[in-house]
């Protein structure tokens, strides 16, 4: 199975080229992933395979990366006749800290909110959630370790995905079941006032 994955949740936006859990190439993209990608991947990697599946980080995490990559995604995926498919971020930080009995990663979900997302050696314990940025205490206290990607205060270390450590994630442990292809989100927009 060849893949490209992009991850576009955290800066720098990263991206890698796999066949059965395997780097065959990889690159970083300055600025948009719409704009960057192709001269990336063509400075990278000249002649890339046909995937036979796109898959692009959902996060939480950047909204317009994700948007980006999402819509990159689609577009090579109708030349290349092939699916785009979901896969939740936080994986790539649960890859690289696997031995973490419980392993919490806190991101900020912004308007006095955390996202909150678990790991049991290694694997999804629970999913992405939305709490009260007064919880994060307790949260904290839960974890064998804490991670955020986005410097929140409270969560002592800073890890940032990334397409590469995505990539083995994905191979080890395989789809999530029921991901959206969309920004993981988890509350409606704000009504204009």
């Amino acid at each position: 199975m060849t893949r490209l994955i992009l991850e576009a949740s955290a800066t720098p936006a990263t991206w890698v080229f796999s066949r059965q859990g395997e780097i065959l190439s990889s690159g970083k993209l300055s600025g948009t992933v719409a704009a960057n990608l192709i001269p990336s991947l063509e400075k990278e990697f000249p002649n890339p395979p046909r995937p036979d599946q796109i898959l692009v980080g959902v996060g939480p995490g950047s909204f317009s990366g994700i948007r980006s990559a999402i819509a990159s995604a689609e577009g090579f995926a109708a030349v290349w006749h092939c699916p785009v498919l979901p896969i939740r971020s936080t994986g790539s930080l649960a890859w690289q800290f696997p031995k973490a009995t419980l392993l919490g990663v806190f991101s900020d979900a912004r308007r006095g909110d955390i996202f909150a997302t678990f790991y049991a050696g290694g694997k999804l314990e629970r999913p992405t959630a939305v709490h009260p940025a007064s919880e994060l205490p307790l949260l904290l206290s839960r974890c064998s370790l804490a991670v955020t990607p986005d410097g929140l205060p409270g969560v002592g270390q800073t890890a940032t995905p990334n397409a590469a450590t995505l990539a083995a994630y994905l191979h080890a442990h395989g789809l999530e079941p029921g991901l959206p292809l969309e920004p993981i989100h988890l509350r409606p927009a704000l009504k204009p006032a």
